[in-house]
């Protein structure tokens, strides 16, 4: 199936009676605008005839012009909400579709392809789908309509005059479809340059700390200046060819006209043709000039529109990466975990991030991860979280192998606290009840309350786990000196918070899910000595029997720490060195090898208590 099969059967089908209405109501309104001058003509004709029924048959034309009038309105407006509501509709499913999309793509695909690109196509592209299915198709089908009519009813008028002015028109058109297809050619560019420029924005504004830290705003905006003139310049040239376009059409018009008048009016004189045939020729050919000067800027928008539907299927297109399911993980208690000879090597790579990694450890239980940077620890976190996808038969979760199983189920099991936490621009109440809600959306742009979105909070004294989970997090002494407690705005990324803070809310985030697998990437490593062991007491209590309260089962917990004291309750610590396991045991058997972790634990001891 083609693309433009695909497409119309996917997103356009479901509106057909709109636009076969929509079609009807075209047809009516140009029959409309083809009868006005051959009425105005017949009028003209009858007055200067001198008949004595003259007044009385000018009077009916006029009656009858006036109800065209009126009628034209009426339709020609329906034919338009008839064609731009289905283009808004299917804007928004092509857009629900991208985002859905991108939320299922893995990864290795967001390597390839740039943010700020993907943003111009969510926004730029899909507006073009829309005025691609709204404005220009009710253009085109007017085109389809409007030129046989008037053709029609020219050669009706008068054939030889219609003949002489074909020519120039012609002539004009043939040189507008040549610019047109030139200019499809650069469209496709333009949007990928468009990308680019989104994508240098989006990352200027994400690291505008650093550009002000370092005084380099001068040689950002250097960046800037140069790829925002490659595409000023791409639009200039864009923009040039679409406006000589149109001064040609208006030229072979102004032609046809005079050579209409030239002919015609020889003909008026000789007695050959009626005045108001005559006028009844200029006026439909102003009309279908008019008609075809439009259409330039119409055809644009349909390179426009073609080149937006093949860069959104081919993200949408694009497989997701994942292993085709062929079991289930039910809900139930925490699952066991268990890695068989996990060797990972990313995308591009020559050599492997982890090799031949295993264990094996029981529903409940606690594994620690230490190493230094660079060995491989958040690496195996992506793996066990299934942000990449790990080989199959190394990662098994309650005795099955992950890549056989759903990832939904999957990730509806664990919740992960990465190293960098990312928090929504909303409350850090909304940040901790993450799962289910509108987190990110139930407030405005500016990040203020809205009346429509504040039925959707619930307040504190209400939920009770929301303040086990404060508590656990270490939360509770921050949220008072809040301005506006849980109800605060964290600001983008949490910027409001410190990167304790936000390590922290995210770790309530996590522990207000009540997981079955927990995942801890490093998450003591931006919070004091203090709050450290506060956090190691909490998560160790996690572990009791009813989890304090909080769990009605201990979750199984992977932790990474380059910290030793974190690891210290861990049923078995792996330590990892280039991405291979060096020593492994509890805390006293590692320390009692006298190897790496020892000595590491040895060094941050004396740190401390020096």
């Amino acid at each position: 199936m083609s693309l433009a099969a695909r497409f119309f059967h996917r997103y356009v089908r479901r509106n057909l009676p709109q636009y076969a209405l929509g079609f009807a109501m075209l047809v009516a309104t140009n029959y409309a605008v083809v009868r006005i001058p051959t009425l105005i003509g017949n009028a003209l004709d009858a007055f200067g005839g001198g008949k004595a029924d003259a007044l009385a048959v000018g009077q009916g034309i006029a009656l009858e012009l006036m109800i065209w009038a009126v009628a034209v309105v009426f339709v020609r407006t329906l034919s338009r909400v008839l064609f731009f509501n289905p283009g808004r509709e299917v804007e928004y499913r092509v857009s629900v579709d991208l985002f859905t999309h991108l939320l299922a793509l893995q990864r290795p695909f967001f390597l390839r392809r740039k943010v700020g690109e993907l943003v111009s196509m969510a926004t730029n592209d899909t507006m073009s789908i829309r005025l691609l299915i709204g404005f220009a198709g009710l253009q085109v089908c007017n085109v389809v309509v409007a030129v046989p009519l008037h053709l029609g009813q020219m050669l009706l008028t008068d054939a030889w005059l219609t003949l002489w002015c074909l020519l120039p028109i012609a002539a004009g058109s043939a040189y507008t479809i040549a610019v047109v297809r030139q200019f499809y050619s650069l469209i496709r560019v333009s949007f990928e340059e468009l990308g680019r420029l989104s994508d240098r924005v989006l990352e200027s504004y994400a690291g505008i700390g650093t550009v002000r830290a370092h005084a380099a705003e001068a040689a950002i905006l250097r960046h800037f200046d140069t790829r925002n003139q490659s595409y000023l310049d791409l639009q200039l040239r864009l923009s040039s060819m679409r406006a000589f376009s149109m001064p040609v059409l208006g030229l072979s018009g102004q032609v046809a006209a005079a050579i209409v008048l030239w002919v015609g009016g020889a003909r008026v004189i000789a007695g050959e043709l009626p005045v108001g045939a005559l006028v009844t020729f200029t006026t439909l050919l102003a009309s279908l000039v008019a008609l075809l000067m439009a259409v330039a800027w119409v055809l644009a928008s349909v390179s426009r529109g073609i080149v937006a539907i093949k860069r959104v299927d081919e993200v949408i297109a694009t497989p997701d990466g994942l292993p085709v399911p062929t079991d289930i993980l039910p809900p139930g208690p925490p699952p066991s975990l268990e890695l068989r000879g996990l060797t990972f090597t990313y995308p591009g790579a020559e050599e492997p991030s982890l090799r031949d990694i295993s264990f094996a450890l029981a529903p409940g239980k606690t594994l620690g991860i230490f190493g230094r940077t660079g060995a491989g620890k958040s690496t195996l976190i992506h793996l066990l979280s299934r942000v990449y996808t790990p080989p199959t038969g190394t990662v098994f979760v309650a005795g099955k192998d992950v890549t056989t199983l759903p990832l939904d189920q999957v990730r509806a099991q664990l919740a992960v606290v990465p190293q960098d936490p990312f928090l929504f621009s909303t409350t850090l109440r909304d940040n901790i009840r993450l799962r289910g809600e509108r987190t990110g959306h139930v407030r405005g742009e500016d990040g203020g309350g809205s009346a429509s979105s504040s039925h959707l909070r619930t307040e504190a004294p209400e939920d009770p786990r929301l303040q086990q989970v404060l508590r656990a997090a270490c939360l509770v002494d921050d949220v008072r000196s809040l301005p506006e407690g849980l109800d605060t705005v964290v600001g983008e990324r949490g910027v409001m918070l410190s990167g304790g803070q936000r390590q922290r809310t995210a770790l309530a985030r996590a522990l207000y899910r009540g997981p079955g697998l927990l995942l801890l990437d490093d998450v003591l490593s931006a919070v004091d000595q203090g709050t450290e062991v506060r956090l190691v007491a909490a998560i160790r209590g996690l572990h009791d029997e009813g989890g304090g309260g909080l769990m009605k089962q201990p979750a199984t917990t992977v932790i990474v720490s380059h910290r030793t004291s974190v690891l210290e309750h861990a049923d078995e610590i792996l330590v990892l060195e280039r991405g291979a396991v060096v020593e492994r045991g509890t805390h006293a058997q590692l320390l009692a090898l006298n190897g790496v972790y020892a000595e590491t634990h040895r060094h941050q001891e004396a740190a401390h208590h020096g």
